[in-house]
């Protein structure tokens, strides 16, 4: 393939998928078809195939980069910040305001598509270099006395993590009808009392 053809085939990728996200954004994944992406991309259905096999690779292609630029966000709060306390504010005022949780919140009923064989890994992988980023500052915040809690930073890190279940919110802030910056301040709270750091 030539650089000019990669180009536009890159630049078509790009298209579909942002067409994608706003139909899944204003219909929901499963009202929205192949054949909806394609009208809407302007292409023909055959070509959205030689992009995306599915909607479910096409949810995953939306997903991942959202996941990674959480990611980046943490190791960039982790270096910009030298108080293990405002690290972990940071991390759960930003991962509630993410593209990440935005999505996962709006789509969390089909995240179980993606965690099958095909895309299992891959979202593993980027979910686990999360969790070693958190694991990092949970390390080097218990080696400064930022953090008084003798559970294992393996333990640590992962209900941080699990902070960011889309059905912790729904459960509290939807059905409860609280209000999102209550919710959040909460879980801040909560998550520096497990670390044994004074909240907010």
């Amino acid at each position: 393939m030539s650089e000019r053809m990669e180009k536009i085939f890159h630049d078509r990728n790009i298209t579909i998928l942002n067409n994608a996200e706003t139909l899944f954004r204003l219909n929901g994944f499963d009202k929205v078809t192949m054949n909806d992406i394609a009208k809407e991309s302007d292409v023909a259905k055959g070509t959205l195939y030689l992009h995306f096999k599915s909607k479910e690779e096409l949810l995953f292609n939306i997903l991942k980069p959202k996941l990674e630029e959480f990611n980046h966000k943490v190791e960039l709060i982790d270096k910009n910040e030298s108080l293990t306390r405002d690290k972990i504010i940071k991390i759960i005022t930003y991962g509630f305001d993410s593209d990440f949780f935005d999505f996962s919140k709006d789509h969390f009923l089909y995240m179980h598509k993606l965690f099958n064989v095909q895309y299992h890994n891959e979202l593993s992988s980027c979910i686990d270099k999360l969790i070693k980023n958190f694991s990092k500052i949970i390390q080097e915040g218990k080696e400064k006395n930022d953090i008084n809690s003798s559970l294992p930073n393996n333990y640590l890190s992962h209900q941080l993590m699990h902070i960011f279940d889309p059905q912790i919110y729904f459960s509290l802030v939807e059905i409860e009808k609280n209000t999102k910056e209550n919710f959040v301040r909460n879980t801040i709270n909560f998550y520096l009392n497990v670390l044994g750091i004074e909240g907010e």
